[in-house]
Protein backbone atom coordinates (compact mmCIF):
# COMPACT_ATOMS: atom_id res chain seq x y z
CA UNK A 1 0.00 0.00 0.00
CA UNK A 2 1.05 3.15 -0.90
CA UNK A 3 0.50 6.14 1.99
CA UNK A 4 0.73 9.88 1.27
CA UNK A 5 0.98 12.12 3.79
CA UNK A 6 1.03 16.21 4.06
CA UNK A 7 3.86 17.33 6.99
CA UNK A 8 2.49 20.74 8.35
CA UNK A 9 -0.87 20.23 10.70
CA UNK A 10 -0.63 16.33 10.03
CA UNK A 11 2.78 15.43 10.93
CA UNK A 12 3.62 18.25 13.43
CA UNK A 13 2.28 21.10 14.73
CA UNK A 14 3.50 24.40 12.43
CA UNK A 15 3.46 28.21 14.22
CA UNK A 16 2.81 30.98 12.46
CA UNK A 17 3.63 34.89 13.38
CA UNK A 18 1.09 36.28 15.04
CA UNK A 19 -0.41 38.07 11.86
CA UNK A 20 -0.61 34.48 10.41
CA UNK A 21 1.22 35.93 7.29
CA UNK A 22 4.85 33.81 8.08
CA UNK A 23 5.09 30.33 8.43
CA UNK A 24 7.87 28.83 11.15
CA UNK A 25 8.45 25.78 9.44
CA UNK A 26 11.79 26.10 11.74
CA UNK A 27 9.89 25.80 14.49
CA UNK A 28 7.41 23.07 13.44
CA UNK A 29 7.19 20.16 16.89
CA UNK A 30 6.09 16.95 15.63
CA UNK A 31 2.88 14.94 16.71
CA UNK A 32 4.02 12.05 18.53
CA UNK A 33 1.20 9.22 17.16
CA UNK A 34 1.67 10.27 13.68
CA UNK A 35 5.38 9.69 14.21
CA UNK A 36 4.59 6.27 15.53
CA UNK A 37 1.84 5.20 13.33
CA UNK A 38 3.95 6.02 10.44
CA UNK A 39 6.81 4.09 11.31
CA UNK A 40 4.57 1.14 12.20
CA UNK A 41 3.33 1.37 8.65
CA UNK A 42 6.73 1.57 7.37
CA UNK A 43 7.90 -1.30 8.99
CA UNK A 44 5.17 -3.49 7.83
CA UNK A 45 6.05 -3.28 4.61
CA UNK A 46 4.06 0.11 2.78
CA UNK A 47 5.15 2.47 0.57
CA UNK A 48 5.66 6.09 2.37
CA UNK A 49 5.43 9.28 0.51
CA UNK A 50 5.60 12.89 2.63
CA UNK A 51 4.42 15.93 0.61
CA UNK A 52 4.26 19.34 1.62
CA UNK A 53 3.72 22.45 -0.35
CA UNK A 54 6.52 24.47 1.65
CA UNK A 55 7.73 27.43 -0.39
CA UNK A 56 5.32 26.80 -3.06
CA UNK A 57 4.21 30.79 -2.02
CA UNK A 58 7.76 32.31 -1.38
CA UNK A 59 9.22 30.44 -4.01
CA UNK A 60 11.89 29.51 -1.27
CA UNK A 61 13.30 26.21 -1.48
CA UNK A 62 12.78 24.02 2.51
CA UNK A 63 13.99 20.41 1.16
CA UNK A 64 16.93 20.90 3.16
CA UNK A 65 15.54 21.79 6.52
CA UNK A 66 12.59 19.64 5.55
CA UNK A 67 14.79 16.35 4.89
CA UNK A 68 16.34 17.59 8.59
CA UNK A 69 13.60 17.56 10.62
CA UNK A 70 12.34 14.02 9.11
CA UNK A 71 15.57 12.70 10.35
CA UNK A 72 15.57 14.22 13.77
CA UNK A 73 11.56 13.33 14.76
CA UNK A 74 12.71 10.20 13.24
CA UNK A 75 10.02 9.27 11.11
CA UNK A 76 10.61 6.71 8.19
CA UNK A 77 9.75 7.33 4.86
CA UNK A 78 10.80 6.43 1.29
CA UNK A 79 10.46 9.62 -0.84
CA UNK A 80 9.42 13.74 0.08
CA UNK A 81 7.61 15.18 -3.17
CA UNK A 82 6.41 19.07 -3.34
CA UNK A 83 2.69 19.68 -3.34
CA UNK A 84 2.34 20.97 -6.81
CA UNK A 85 3.51 17.25 -8.26
CA UNK A 86 0.31 14.61 -6.74
CA UNK A 87 2.34 11.24 -6.24
CA UNK A 88 0.91 8.15 -7.20
CA UNK A 89 -0.72 6.57 -3.76
CA UNK A 90 -3.58 4.27 -2.69
CA UNK A 91 -4.24 6.42 0.38
CA UNK A 92 -4.07 10.48 1.07
CA UNK A 93 -3.84 11.70 4.54
CA UNK A 94 -3.64 15.77 4.87
CA UNK A 95 -5.30 18.01 7.75
CA UNK A 96 -6.54 20.57 4.72
CA UNK A 97 -8.05 17.68 2.80
CA UNK A 98 -11.97 15.93 2.95
CA UNK A 99 -13.11 12.55 2.10
CA UNK A 100 -14.84 13.44 -1.46
CA UNK A 101 -18.52 11.77 0.24
CA UNK A 102 -18.09 14.13 2.94
CA UNK A 103 -17.44 17.13 1.34
CA UNK A 104 -20.36 16.49 -0.55
CA UNK A 105 -22.72 16.51 2.37
CA UNK A 106 -21.68 19.77 3.47
CA UNK A 107 -22.90 21.79 0.21
CA UNK A 108 -26.06 23.01 -0.37
CA UNK A 109 -28.04 20.09 -0.98
CA UNK A 110 -29.58 18.94 -4.37
CA UNK A 111 -32.01 16.40 -4.05
CA UNK A 112 -33.17 13.44 -5.91
CA UNK A 113 -36.08 11.18 -5.58
CA UNK A 114 -37.07 8.04 -7.03
CA UNK A 115 -39.83 5.73 -6.50
CA UNK A 116 -40.33 1.67 -6.10
CA UNK A 117 -41.30 -1.44 -4.03
CA UNK A 118 -37.60 -2.41 -3.90
CA UNK A 119 -38.78 -5.69 -2.78
CA UNK A 120 -35.32 -8.59 -2.20
CA UNK A 121 -32.55 -5.73 -2.84
CA UNK A 122 -30.39 -7.06 -5.56
CA UNK A 123 -27.16 -5.51 -7.52
CA UNK A 124 -29.49 -3.87 -10.17
CA UNK A 125 -30.74 -1.81 -7.51
CA UNK A 126 -27.34 -0.74 -6.11
CA UNK A 127 -26.24 -0.12 -9.40
CA UNK A 128 -29.11 2.14 -9.91
CA UNK A 129 -29.27 4.18 -6.63
CA UNK A 130 -25.33 4.66 -7.68
CA UNK A 131 -26.18 6.43 -10.36
CA UNK A 132 -28.33 8.61 -9.18
CA UNK A 133 -26.57 9.58 -6.37
CA UNK A 134 -24.13 10.72 -9.02
CA UNK A 135 -26.42 13.46 -9.88
CA UNK A 136 -27.29 14.74 -6.64
CA UNK A 137 -25.66 15.22 -3.26
CA UNK A 138 -29.25 13.65 -1.33
CA UNK A 139 -31.12 10.66 -2.47
CA UNK A 140 -34.89 9.91 -1.31
CA UNK A 141 -36.52 6.34 -2.28
CA UNK A 142 -39.88 6.87 -2.37
CA UNK A 143 -41.28 3.20 -0.82
CA UNK A 144 -43.87 1.92 -2.13
CA UNK A 145 -46.10 -0.40 0.43
CA UNK A 146 -47.75 -2.71 -2.23
CA UNK A 147 -47.76 -1.54 -5.78
CA UNK A 148 -50.42 -4.87 -5.87
CA UNK A 149 -53.16 -3.12 -4.23
CA UNK A 150 -53.78 -0.80 -7.21
CA UNK A 151 -52.74 -2.81 -9.61
CA UNK A 152 -53.32 -6.46 -9.30
CA UNK A 153 -50.82 -7.78 -12.16
CA UNK A 154 -47.66 -6.84 -9.40
CA UNK A 155 -46.58 -8.99 -7.16
CA UNK A 156 -47.08 -8.61 -3.56
CA UNK A 157 -44.02 -7.60 -1.47
CA UNK A 158 -42.67 -10.42 0.35
CA UNK A 159 -40.71 -8.41 2.64
CA UNK A 160 -42.50 -5.95 4.89
CA UNK A 161 -42.35 -1.85 4.51
CA UNK A 162 -40.04 -1.94 7.45
CA UNK A 163 -37.81 -4.73 6.37
CA UNK A 164 -37.45 -2.93 3.02
CA UNK A 165 -36.84 0.33 4.88
CA UNK A 166 -34.21 -1.05 6.99
CA UNK A 167 -32.26 -2.27 4.34
CA UNK A 168 -32.30 0.44 1.94
CA UNK A 169 -31.19 3.10 4.77
CA UNK A 170 -28.51 0.90 5.25
CA UNK A 171 -26.64 1.38 1.63
CA UNK A 172 -24.18 3.98 1.23
CA UNK A 173 -25.92 5.77 -1.59
CA UNK A 174 -29.44 6.04 0.07
CA UNK A 175 -29.89 8.98 2.08
CA UNK A 176 -33.65 8.69 3.57
CA UNK A 177 -36.61 6.20 2.77
CA UNK A 178 -40.26 7.82 2.85
CA UNK A 179 -43.25 5.41 2.43
CA UNK A 180 -46.39 5.92 0.39
CA UNK A 181 -49.30 3.72 -0.68
CA UNK A 182 -51.35 6.13 -2.59
CA UNK A 183 -50.22 7.79 -5.81
CA UNK A 184 -51.59 11.50 -4.52
CA UNK A 185 -48.79 11.14 -1.79
CA UNK A 186 -46.08 10.61 -3.49
CA UNK A 187 -47.21 13.46 -5.87
CA UNK A 188 -47.32 15.37 -2.76
CA UNK A 189 -43.35 14.78 -2.13
CA UNK A 190 -42.23 15.58 -5.74
CA UNK A 191 -42.30 19.20 -4.80
CA UNK A 192 -39.62 19.03 -2.41
CA UNK A 193 -37.03 17.62 -4.87
CA UNK A 194 -35.15 18.70 -7.90
CA UNK A 195 -34.38 15.90 -9.56
CA UNK A 196 -36.53 12.47 -10.59
CA UNK A 197 -35.48 9.41 -11.67
CA UNK A 198 -36.82 6.86 -13.90
CA UNK A 199 -35.96 3.63 -15.93
CA UNK A 200 -35.29 4.51 -19.16
CA UNK A 201 -38.32 1.78 -19.91
CA UNK A 202 -40.52 4.71 -19.61
CA UNK A 203 -39.27 7.00 -21.89
CA UNK A 204 -41.70 5.98 -24.24
CA UNK A 205 -44.56 5.29 -21.44
CA UNK A 206 -46.77 6.97 -18.98
CA UNK A 207 -45.99 7.34 -15.73
CA UNK A 208 -47.36 8.68 -12.35
CA UNK A 209 -46.27 12.98 -12.41
CA UNK A 210 -45.68 13.13 -15.98
CA UNK A 211 -47.36 16.25 -16.44
CA UNK A 212 -45.10 17.48 -13.13
CA UNK A 213 -42.43 20.39 -13.93
CA UNK A 214 -39.48 18.61 -12.59
CA UNK A 215 -35.85 17.33 -14.01
CA UNK A 216 -36.23 14.12 -14.59
CA UNK A 217 -33.02 12.33 -15.13
CA UNK A 218 -33.58 8.64 -16.99
CA UNK A 219 -31.31 5.78 -15.67
CA UNK A 220 -30.69 2.77 -17.97
CA UNK A 221 -31.41 -0.65 -17.01
CA UNK A 222 -30.43 -2.61 -19.73
CA UNK A 223 -26.89 -3.66 -18.87
CA UNK A 224 -28.18 -6.16 -16.27
CA UNK A 225 -30.12 -9.09 -16.44
CA UNK A 226 -31.11 -8.40 -12.50
CA UNK A 227 -34.71 -8.81 -11.78
CA UNK A 228 -36.53 -8.70 -8.49
CA UNK A 229 -39.68 -11.11 -9.98
CA UNK A 230 -36.62 -13.76 -11.42
CA UNK A 231 -34.83 -13.57 -7.92
CA UNK A 232 -37.97 -14.46 -6.29
CA UNK A 233 -38.90 -16.95 -8.77
CA UNK A 234 -35.36 -18.62 -8.47
CA UNK A 235 -36.10 -18.32 -4.50
CA UNK A 236 -38.95 -20.46 -5.52
CA UNK A 237 -37.31 -23.01 -7.32
CA UNK A 238 -34.34 -23.65 -5.36
CA UNK A 239 -36.67 -24.43 -2.24
CA UNK A 240 -39.87 -26.09 -4.29
CA UNK A 241 -37.86 -29.74 -4.04
CA UNK A 242 -36.85 -29.93 -0.43
CA UNK A 243 -39.96 -28.35 0.73
CA UNK A 244 -42.20 -31.17 -1.63
CA UNK A 245 -39.02 -33.85 0.04
CA UNK A 246 -40.40 -33.24 3.18
CA UNK A 247 -36.91 -30.67 4.28
CA UNK A 248 -36.58 -28.18 5.71
CA UNK A 249 -34.21 -25.60 6.47
CA UNK A 250 -33.40 -21.85 6.99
Amino acid sequence: MRYCFDIDGTICHTPSDPDGHNVRYWDATPFPYMVERINQLYDEGNYIILMTARGRGSGKNWTELTREQMDKWGIKYNEIEPMFHKPHAHIFIDDKGINIEEWRKTQPPKKGIIAGAFDVIHPGYIRMFRDAKAHCNHLTIALHEDPSMARPHKLKPVQTVEERREILLALRDVDDVVVYQAEETFLSYLKDYEIRFLGTDYLDGSYTGKDIAIDVVWLDREGHDYSSTKLKRDIYNSVKGPAMAGLNYD
